[in-house]
């Protein structure tokens, strides 16, 4: 078994009934770094690139990360990869193709996520030569 668990599959969030092939992408987003946490080696996090909500000024604020960095930084094996996640018909805007390229470039491993069955063939599908 890949997982510490064997109640992996118990702790992922499934679609709401009636929707079994469509996630939200907070949905995936938890699933991806329940899964990634779970493996040996393994590490992620989810980078918050959203805004916030400043009650004293009564104005939404701008989040101070840089623009375009991926939903989910994981380091397995060693490895950066970047994880950016998509529902439905979204697509990446020009900052995170702009990022995609960077992370590319330095040798880093960047991911567009649809689903949690596609994250889970693309981790499957992962194997780094050692350093």
């Amino acid at each position: 078994m890949r997982f510490k668990s064997k109640d992996m599959a118990a702790n992922l969030i499934p679609p709401k009934k009636g929707e079994l092939k469509k996630e939200t992408a907070n949905q995936i987003t938890r699933n991806v770094l329940r899964i990634a946490n779970f493996k040996n080696r393994c590490v992620a996090y989810r980078i918050n690139n959203v805004g916030v909500w400043d009650e004293k000024k009564g104005m939404h604020r701008k989040g101070n990360t840089e623009k375009g960095l991926p939903d989910i930084v994981m380091i397995y094996e060693g490895r950066y990869i970047g994880i950016e996640v998509k529902a439905g018909s979204d697509r990446l805007s020009e900052d995170q193709k702009k990022r995609k390229f960077e992370i590319e470039r330095a040798g880093g491993v960047y991911f567009e996520c649809r689903s949690t069955d596609d994250f889970i063939r693309f981790f499957d599908s992962l194997t780094f030569k050692s350093n």
